[in-house]
């Protein structure tokens, strides 16, 4: 009964607005003034676009009032951020602390509630009056032991821990203040406590500590980003037609398998790094633990639709105090090859050109082209197949490829390396190349790339062939950069 009562008091404080006179200054006063010259809670009594009249009130009894006034005295030059639960945000919070409202709650408990919300500048630090002026990571709060984690998304929209959305940004004399639309309420657990005790998640925990990974995330000095298929995720994975390897726990004894278990578990954690929201920036890589990077594709697929073509489960994070779970449908698997390995293994079928790269090889080796393959990182190769070199070379009234003059076998084999990880669901626009021109990629069609029916399906690899150093996407024509002169096939 006394939880129900807290609730419907709750409610009724959030739909009527509260309005709390006793902790505002005279408001015409604050109107007067100048927006630059308004303190912290000057510009709490003064918006109107978002009502804070709850932490106004909590502000005063919890005596932390005082602290974000400049004329208060105290803190003449100290700078700092709030982050303000605007009134329809303190639901959870006032039923955290028991109460149906801010004057009924134990002044010492909201007290260290509010000081999570509060960041204080460097005496060294820089004029600063917006989150997207700060670097992305994780910031202490005035509460000891509790942080704040400042993450943007694909276009540069701030989150808060995550998950909490910004509402809007204000400038104050001595700092600034940043709206949300919850509470912080900072995790209880550590990401060992959580693959612990979740259920749905003990194969994939019992994959950790097979290779020792999982005692790491005990420590709440450190941060990690996990990605973790279910169980019955692990399961689906085995039975996909041509899926390269059976994650069952069982089967890893030996030193090799031992080895490789351990470079597919490091291939799901990022060490260092919060990352609460995945971004769709498609040049924006994630380090994993294993030293290889991971990336979305335009389409929101990590590795891309036709490699791992893993996907986050939506909504369904676990956030920790020392990072997140990611749930994800599909394990991820490390590249074992980088670019150039893999394209001196890719087949030579005459009697099939449109399954064959022998061309394409041979034109990487005469330029010496094949050797940036090996020592650069994060490039993508456009790999024309044979039909694709032979109807180039006949337009082009060329027997071979040793007709070409090596200059501009040389520039064209350069303009089909991209500068960056690029998937299939990112193509149809223009890209930098190693050969200095930007190149029109084609659109992502069967008819302009080779597509494979399944992930994995194929071991010659097709579209989205996912490597330590990059991508390899086989095309169906020879693209020409304007400065060779050279005639490309319609």
């Amino acid at each position: 009964m006394k939880r129900n009562s807290i609730l419907l008091n709750i409610l009724f404080l959030l739909t009527a607005g509260f309005f709390v006179q006793s902790c505002k200054r005279d408001k015409g006063e604050v109107l007067l003034q100048p927006r630059n010259e308004r303190d912290i809670v000057e510009v709490l009594q003064r918006e109107t676009k978002g009502d804070f009249t709850i932490l106004l009130e909590a502000l005063k009894v919890s005596g932390l009032e005082q602290t974000l006034m400049v004329e208060a005295g105290r803190n003449p030059d100290k700078r700092y951020i709030l982050f303000a639960p605007t009134n329809k945000g303190w639901g959870p919070a006032l039923l955290a602390l028991g109460v149906p409202s801010i004057g009924q709650a134990d002044p010492t408990s909201l007290r260290e509630l509010l000081l999570g919300h509060i960041y204080e500048f460097p005496a060294d630090a820089g004029k600063i009056d917006n989150l997207e002026k700060m670097n992305e990571g994780t910031y202490p709060t005035l509460k000891q032991g509790v942080n704040v984690d400042i993450n943007f998304d694909c276009n540069g929209v701030p989150y808060i821990n995550g998950r909490v959305v910004v509402a809007f940004q204000r400038v104050a004399k001595n700092g600034f203040v940043v709206a949300v639309e919850d509470a912080l309420t900072p995790p209880t657990k550590t990401l060992a406590e959580i693959l612990n005790s979740d259920p749905n998640l003990s194969v994939f925990h019992q994959l950790l500590q097979k290779v020792g990974l999982a005692n790491q995330f005990t420590d709440v000095n450190e941060s990690f980003t996990i990605f973790a298929p279910s169980n019955v995720n692990l399961l689906l994975s085995n039975s996909l037609a041509g899926y390269p390897v059976d994650l069952n726990p069982a089967n890893f004894d030996t030193p090799e398998e031992l080895a490789f278990l351990d470079s597919v578990m490091r291939y799901h954690i990022i060490k260092g790094r919060k990352v609460y929201q995945l971004s769709v920036c498609t040049e924006k890589p994630y380090k994993t633990q294993l030293d290889q990077d991971m990336q979305l594709d335009f389409g929101g697929i990590i590795n891309g639709r036709y490699a791992d073509w893993v996907e986050v489960a939506t909504g369904n994070a676990q956030y920790a105090k020392n990072g997140v779970i990611h749930y994800v449908d599909y394990p991820l698997l490390p590249a074992n090859q980088n670019v150039k390995q893999k394209i001196n293994q890719m087949p030579e079928l005459p009697s099939n050109p449109n399954d064959s790269y022998a061309l394409a090889r041979q034109a990487l080796s005469i330029t010496g082209v094949i050797d940036d393959l090996d020592r650069l990182d994060r490039i993508t190769v456009l790999l024309p197949t044979d039909a694709a070199f032979n109807a180039f070379l006949a337009l082009n009234n060329f027997n071979s490829i040793y007709d070409i003059p090596l200059d501009k076998l040389t520039e064209i084999m350069k303009f089909h390396v991209i500068t960056r990880r690029a998937f299939f669901n990112d193509f149809g626009v223009k890209m930098n190349t190693l050969q200095g021109e930007q190149i029109q990629t084609l659109t992502p069609t069967t008819a302009n790339y080779v597509a494979a029916p399944y992930f994995y399906a194929d071991p010659a690899g097709r579209i989205d062939v996912k490597m330590s150093n990059g991508n390899i996407q086989c095309i169906r024509k020879v693209m020409v950069p304007k400065e060779v002169k050279l005639k490309q096939v319609p």
